[in-house]
Formats: C-alpha cells, sequence, structure tokens
C-alpha cells in the first residue's frame, strides 16, 4: 500500500519514513528497551518530518523491541503527541497485543489510537482518520 519513502530518518534503535500522502511509519528494531529518551528523540523527528504539523503516524516493532513505563507515559501524553494526529500500532503476537491493550486502556493516549494485526488495515484507518479532521 505504501510506495516509496519520501524522507528517511535513520537512527541506532529506529527508522522513521515519511510518506505521500502524508503519513509517518516508525518502525523499532533490535532487543532494545526504550525509554522516555528515545521515545522524545522519535518524537522530534516526527515532528521534523512533518514540519511540526500533526500526522498519522504508523508504529512497527520487532517482536523483542520492549517499552517501559517512563515511554509509555511520555508517548501518551499531550507533548508526546503534538506531532500526532493519529497513532496506530501494528502487533505481531500475543505479547505485543497484550502490552498495547495495556497501553491504550491504561495510559489512554491523548490523540486517537488503535491497534492492529496488519499494517494494511492500520495505514487504512490512518487515512480515514486524516480525512476526518
Amino acid at each position: 500500500m505504501l510506495l516509496e519513502p519520501v524522507r528517511q530518518i535513520e537512527l541506532e534503535f529506529a527508522t522513521l519514513q515519511l510518506f505521500d500522502p502524508p503519513l509517518v511509519r516508525l518502525e523499532m528494531f533490535g532487543n532494545v528497551l526504550i525509554s522516555e529518551k528515545e521515545a522524545r528523540v522519535m518524537n522530534d523527528h516526527i515532528g521534523v518530518l512533518s514540519e511540526g504539523k500533526e500526522i498519522p503516524v504508523l508504529m512497527v516493532a520487532d517482536e523483542v523491541t520492549q517499552f517501559d513505563s517512563s515511554a509509555r507515559d511520555f508517548s501518551a501524553s499531550e507533548e508526546g503527541l503534538r506531532y500526532t494526529l493519529a497513532d496506530a500500532m501494528v502487533v505481531k503476537n500475543i505479547a505485543q497485543r497484550l502490552l498495547a491493550s495495556f497501553y491504550l486502556s491504561f495510559n489512554k493516549p491523548k490523540k486517537p489510537s488503535k491497534m492492529f494485526g496488519r499494517e494494511e488495515d492500520a495505514i487504512k484507518w490512518l487515512y480515514s482518520m486524516a480525512e476526518k479532521k
């Protein structure tokens, strides 16, 4: 569904890609623990790619990537979502599904957020959210 990215930013633990129509795909990889520090870095780069505007964000993480409570708290906050129009998380296994469910129900993100089993479904939902704005 997505074509080639318009812009890309490579980090040690993630790749951020900007697509047109506007969407940022954030892929976290490796056996790393994402803390608030890494979450802030990724958020800043989303702002760079979106030129400071709200944009749909697609998040995909390796099965072994983990997020600590500070990353979840920041990511659900107004500050952590300041460049996010809507947030879709692609889950690959039951552990990720449980963590995403916990994040959605406990952290209660301040912007529309939803989990999906397939990237294609997540992208369709994100673009539908962008059309509503």
